[in-house]
């Protein structure tokens, strides 16, 4: 008789390293391209309503649809990571698809929170991530009309955050502590953690 146990939840990995292969094919992960680390071109706002940017944000639309309808996930994505170098994302509500071009964070909470974050870039990496308790910002939607931002869900703003930062070149894993870092295994972790207080 055996005296070690084998990992657990061994289905539900290879779930999680098939799905990662699967938005691969359309989603850029660090290392396959610099642009992923530099910051993208603004987006010239009397071009948004262009023919040529109505299909780049329908095309990244059709990437988060495509990545919610093969994983179940997916809150937002970022032109760069699916090869468009510019400062637009996509973030999904229950409501509808908000495409957020040029934001501009204008405040900040004083208190921050950490929590554990996926980066569809960094499959199936999770980072426990200090972020704003919320952001207010301001932005231009698809039709290249100026809205602001000023929401306090929490996890909407961790989204946002998240999503600006790719815009800046900057991944999850470059604000977590790699000791913290974790592979996702566990189909039950998300029902377990809590947002954390932090100085």
């Amino acid at each position: 008789m055996k005296s070690w146990k084998l990992p657990l939840f061994r289905k539900h990995k290879i779930t999680v390293f098939e799905n990662a292969a699967k938005t691969g094919q359309f989603i850029y992960q660090i290392g396959e391209s610099d642009d992923l680390r530099k910051p993208s071109k603004e987006i010239p706002v009397n071009k948004i309503r262009s023919k040529d940017y109505q299909a780049k944000f329908r095309y990244v639309k059709n990437c988060l649809k495509k990545y919610r309808k093969l994983t179940g996930l997916g809150r937002g994505i970022t032109g760069v990571q699916v090869g468009i170098p510019e400062r637009f994302s996509v973030i999904y509500t229950p409501e509808k698809l908000i495409i957020i071009i040029n934001p501009k964070i204008t405040k900040t909470s004083k208190g921050k929170l950490k929590y554990p974050e996926i980066c569809m870039s960094a499959n199936p990496i999770i980072v426990p991530t200090i972020r704003f308790a919320w952001i207010e910002f301001e932005y231009f939607d698809e039709q290249g009309n100026l809205q602001y931002w000023e929401g306090k869900d929490k996890i909407l703003n961790r989204v946002f955050q998240h999503e600006i930062d790719h815009m800046d070149g900057i991944i999850n894993l470059d604000k977590g502590n790699p000791k913290e870092f974790i592979l996702e295994s566990d189909p039950q972790f998300y029902q377990r953690v809590k947002f954390q207080k932090t100085p």
